[in-house]
């Protein structure tokens, strides 16, 4: 993806002062660049790093922790002892002083395995953000190629509709001329007149839709929404699938489907981990330790001590208000609830791949009846215009033929953008878009 991004970059790049428009964007390199760009995507990418860098045998409790801690004391109180021989020491303001240190080391061996599950739970939340981030990914991906294939509709649309001005054109020129001559009445000089208007106010409001798509197209790639940008001329045909092999894809490949058994996964581990809290607890301790002890009154005027000192610490519970167990049956309700969620996911992903794959035959069904009749309507605007010259047909009759090409054309593109976009969604259930 880093690789496209250059050339990208390249051809969007000014291409000096004669340059008439920029060089036309690649829907590939659409795509390329908002991979890279995108907000969105930046902002996934950012939280999948954050998982994995999380998912570490320390944060799961696994390893041992290592702290130094020292303390420095001063005691200046009036002191008074009393001795069983009667011997009575008193001072005011003895002076008493404690210095120590140690280095310590804590190391939980054993805790009911809860360690092992907070570890499985990290590798399972670093593997759910890989999946967020893939389901971003494809998601950005269908988004700029269904806007990218909407502004060629558009741009196509405005090429239709500058043709039918054109033919208004030399509709307005021949009814001059017949005027001039005559041999045309004043009524329909003015028709051609409104209907050339009417044309071409359908192109401003064309073109202003088509500006909106290329903003549009310009936030998905993540830049300035007024870059100069330009699309291909034609929507490439779709490619041909299979609902079978689509179906087989998505039961592994589907990104909603993996973030619910993802989700499912965390839920069992969960009670893993609550369970640890039934079991008792060992923990191996050491500490090397300094410490020394200074005293106006007492029996010792000095005391020091250096080195080590460790054991085992058992810990059990016996009793905690039920905290612990009522937690873990809730977990399990929880993992419940998370398997009909995976269940309800994978119903749901084969209505969305049904859906689509009706919409795809549909839309491919109407191309192909629209590329059949569009040939023919095309040459009877020609045959149509030349009638009108020689007044063998009204202004009625040709207007009629010109807004039926406009019809025939729209139809067309707008049956190959949702076909594009049935085939875009069905790559993206079956988990092979990018």
């Amino acid at each position: 993806m880093r690789t496209a991004l250059l050339p990208a970059l390249l051809l969007l790049a000014p291409l000096g002062l004669g340059a008439q428009a920029p060089v036309p964007l690649t829907a590939e390199q659409a795509v390329a660049i908002a991979l890279e760009n995108n907000y969105a995507v930046r902002i996934a990418k950012l939280d999948a790093h954050t998982a994995e860098v999380l998912n570490t045998a320390g944060n799961a409790g696994m390893l041992p922790v290592v702290g130094i801690n020292g303390a420095y004391g001063m005691d200046n109180s009036a002191t008074k002892q009393t001795f069983f021989s009667g011997e009575v020491r008193q001072a005011d303001n003895a002076d008493s002083k404690t210095i120590n240190g140690a280095l310590a080391l804590n190391w939980t061996v054993f805790d009911g395995f809860a360690m092992f599950a907070a570890k499985d739970r990290l590798a399972a939340l670093e593997a759910m953000g890989k999946v967020e981030l893939r389901q971003q990914l494809e998601t950005t991906a269908y988004n700029v190629l269904t806007g990218y294939f909407l502004t060629v509709q558009v741009k196509k649309a405005l090429a239709a509709q500058r043709d039918l001005m054109r033919t208004s054109q030399e509709r307005l020129q021949i009814a001059q001329s017949a005027f001039r001559i005559g041999t045309a009445s004043g009524v329909a000089l003015v028709q051609a007149k409104l209907d050339l208007s009417t044309d071409s106010a359908a192109i401003l409001d064309l073109e202003q839709r088509l500006a909106t798509c290329r903003t549009q197209l310009n936030v998905l790639l993540g830049r300035q929404a007024g870059t100069p940008v330009e699309v291909a001329d034609e929507i490439p045909a779709v490619a041909a699938l299979d609902l079978p092999t689509l179906q087989q894809q998505a039961r592994t490949g589907n990104s909603s489907l993996q973030q619910a058994r993802q989700a499912q996964l965390l839920s069992d581990i969960n009670v893993r981990q609550l369970r640890g809290a039934l079991f008792p607890r060992l923990d191996l301790y050491g500490n090397y330790a300094y410490a020394h002890s200074t005293s106006s009154v007492g029996f010792l005027q000095s005391n020091t001590a250096l080195g080590p000192n460790y054991g085992l610490r058992l810990s059990a519970p016996v009793f905690q208000g039920e905290r612990n167990s009522k937690a873990v049956q809730a977990a399990k309700i929880a993992s419940e609830q998370a398997r009909m969620g995976t269940e309800q996911a994978q119903l749901d992903m084969d209505r969305q791949l049904l859906d689509a794959w009706n919409a795809y035959n549909n839309a491919n069904q109407r191309v192909a009846l629209g590329q059949r009749d569009i040939a023919g309507v095309r040459s009877q605007v020609d045959v149509a215009l030349e009638s009108y010259r020689l007044g063998m047909l009204t202004a009625v009759d040709l207007r009629d033929v010109q807004q039926g090409l406009l019809d025939a054309e729209n139809r067309l593109l707008l049956a190959q953008y949702e076909a594009k976009s049935a085939e875009l969604q069905l790559r993206m259930l079956a988990g092979n878009l990018l």
